[in-house]
């Protein structure tokens, strides 16, 4: 059973958010999935979506290779939901069952026939070390391009963030036809973590004639609200609609959620350090002590360390993050706490902009940005 009270009728919601919920049931038929979730947040639902529709309708990745990115995505992240939703479309897109069973039995990918071979073992080293492996990425890259590379790391990034819903507020499907079962992991994950590259895999998008005149407002947007192109956008407009459309996920999740700047910035902080990511980390660490997160709780983040010490406030946070990322799973104990004293819509946007860092950061150590020189730097071999 779901842990808060899931909207699936118009009902469910006030009724200046009724078009709304018109407009996003419309879609597919019915609000279901993370959609029930989310919607808690009304002023998030619609950016948020909108990353889903330009995928599944637009996206220049082709449905063979997306849908098993999702279905290995869904293992990886343990998602029984997204695996029962996505089997199916993934063997009408053609992908041999034989594929899907070798994904989710965890069967060594190097056993599977080319290209899946190579898109599940992207999948698999971006999630479980944070690093891809030049040849795989290499491999990838020269068959398709770059805006094909970039809407592959969003399809992994955008479903290991509705996963997160999924798992965290424990949403199941109904009647599931395709089991995603217990099967151990492998110890994969290696003792260090290797720096960024010298130089980005793919050439950065950082002026205005990089891009087609027809998405220069894009790059435009881009600029303005950030004084420039910079963190993961400048691989980002290799696909400029969905650029657009990841930059108003994260407007609403800076300016207009109930998050408050310190639990934001320190949850921010939290995912790049549970995804290994150096240039996140140099540029939020700062924002979260400007914001007011206590030194110690950077260092705790930092350095992996025990929570006791921390104020509750700072400890429940840093805590939701570890959990979810590295389990999959949010403890009832630490959820119910969090959603007495914060409410369900916090909670929900807390939850959703630690799938959004997910995406900036899968973004980011695929293609190898690194921060600035001198930068604050985060250390690798924890």
């Amino acid at each position: 059973m779901a842990r808060v009270k899931l909207i699936v009728d118009k009902e469910d919601v006030a009724p200046e958010h009724h078009a709304l919920f018109d407009e996003l049931a419309t879609l597919r038929g019915r609000i279901s999935g993370p959609s029930t979730v989310v919607l808690h947040s009304p002023g998030l639902a619609r950016p948020w979506n909108q990353i889903s529709e330009y995928l599944h309708k637009e996206s220049v990745v082709e449905p063979e290779h997306a849908e098993l990115a999702v279905c290995a995505t869904a293992r990886e992240k343990d998602c029984g939901y997204v695996w029962n939703a996505h089997v199916p479309l993934a063997l009408k897109a053609g992908v041999p069952a034989e594929t899907i069973d070798a994904v989710r039995d965890r069967r060594p990918a190097a056993d599977l026939p080319a290209p899946a071979r190579t898109v599940v073992r992207y999948v698999q080293q971006l999630l479980r070390t944070n690093r891809v492996e030049s040849v795989v990425f290499d491999e990838l890259l020269s068959a398709h391009g770059p805006q094909w590379m970039v809407e592959l790391t969003a399809w992994i990034g955008r479903y290991g963030a509705l996963a997160g819903i999924l798992n965290a507020f424990e949403v199941t499907h109904a009647a599931p036809a395709h089991v995603l079962p217990t099967v151990a992991r492998s110890a994969e994950t290696p003792a260090t973590v290797r720096a960024p590259l010298a130089t980005p895999r793919v050439t950065p998008i950082t002026r205005r004639d990089q891009v087609a005149e027809a998405h220069r407002p894009v790059f435009d947007a881009v600029a303005e609200g950030r004084g420039g192109i910079r963190g993961p956008f400048p691989m980002l407009l290799y696909s400029p609609v969905l650029c657009r459309r990841h930059l108003d996920v994260g407007t609403f999740l800076r300016h207009g959620s109930q998050l408050k700047p310190e639990s934001r910035e320190l949850a921010i902080i939290a995912t790049a350090r549970e995804k290994d990511c150096p240039y996140v980390w140099a540029a939020h660490a700062p924002a979260a002590r400007k914001a007011g997160v206590g030194d110690g709780a950077v260092i705790a983040v930092r350095d992996r360390a025990d929570l006791a010490g921390l104020p509750s406030a700072e400890r429940d946070v840093i805590d939701y993050v570890r959990q979810l990322l590295q389990s999959n799973h949010v403890a009832q104990p630490l959820f119910d706490q969090l959603q007495a004293q914060r409410g369900v819509t916090w909670l929900v946007e807390l939850t959703c902009l630690i799938g959004h860092y997910g995406i900036v950061t899968a973004i980011l150590n695929a293609f190898e940005l690194a921060p600035a020189p001198g930068a604050e730097s985060l250390p690798l071999a924890q």
